[in-house]
């Protein structure tokens, strides 16, 4: 691995009870997306949803908030202790959760697809993951993490859900859309560093959006309908039909 040196004099800090924190601020608003990501996931398991595509996307959310509160703690917080390597389980867990959305919009289009569409698809989704995990760990660069939920969410995620409400208007699918404009707001803002000065700097204004691109994506999970059942149930019309005639 490719340890990065980091001046740590010149990263604005406070002492609370003696113990140094570094990037306060993005600390704050890393676990401001963690809250989010938690109300998220518990009120989506409130819904009772059985099936695996709803399961993946609650636990996208459980994972994307392991993923900010580590990321904001040790990542930001106390990345002077834990150096480099301290970010490397707040960026797994959010590569976890981009693959689980990701997988679990292959369940949402697998019922309009050929069958071998749909197998591609999945370990496509296995492979991915493995490949971004291995080029992480070499680089500790975080543009390896950008560039897996760039593939994941703005490819995968949205032109799975373009496809599908192309095909059935799923009443999911366009809060989908919103929180994708609002993740390339928020990756376009982190990218260009804007920032109002080191107390509120280009990772908390990128993590305000990212907090609203998230909760779009919650309300997305909300209204996605499953269309496994609905195939089902004609071809077995279809099946009677071919009887009767």
């Amino acid at each position: 691995m490719n340890e990065v040196t980091i001046d740590f004099s010149k990263v604005h800090q406070i002492k609370i009870f003696g113990v140094t924190v570094m990037e306060p601020s993005t600390v704050l608003s890393s676990l401001a997306m963690t809250v989010v990501c938690l109300y998220a996931f518990i009120h989506l398991n409130r819904l009772g949803r059985a099936h695996r595509m709803y399961k993946q996307i609650q636990y996208f959310f459980l994972f994307m908030g392991i993923a900010t509160a580590i990321g904001g703690v040790l990542g930001h917080g106390f990345l002077y202790v834990t150096g480099m390597r301290g970010k490397i389980p707040g960026w797994f867990a959010s590569m976890i959760a981009v693959a689980l959305f990701e997988r679990a919009a292959i369940w949402h289009i697998k019922p309009l697809l050929a069958r071998k569409s749909g197998l591609f698809l999945g370990w496509l989704n296995y492979a991915e993951l493995f490949i971004f995990f291995v080029l992480t760990f070499i680089t500790l660069n975080f543009v390896v993490v950008e560039v897996h939920a760039f593939y994941g969410l703005f490819l995968m995620l949205f032109l799975i859900e373009l496809y599908v409400y192309k095909k059935k208007r799923d009443p999911g699918s366009p809060y989908i859309f919103i929180a994708t404009a609002l993740g390339a707001v928020s990756a376009g803002l982190h990218a260009l560093k804007f920032s109002f000065g080191p107390w509120f700097n280009y990772n908390d204004i990128s993590h305000i959006s990212m907090g609203a691109s998230i909760w779009y994506y919650y309300q997305g999970a909300r209204h996605m309908t499953f269309y496994g059942e609905e195939m089902a149930e004609i071809e077995e019309i279809k099946q009677e039909l071919d009887i009767t005639d």
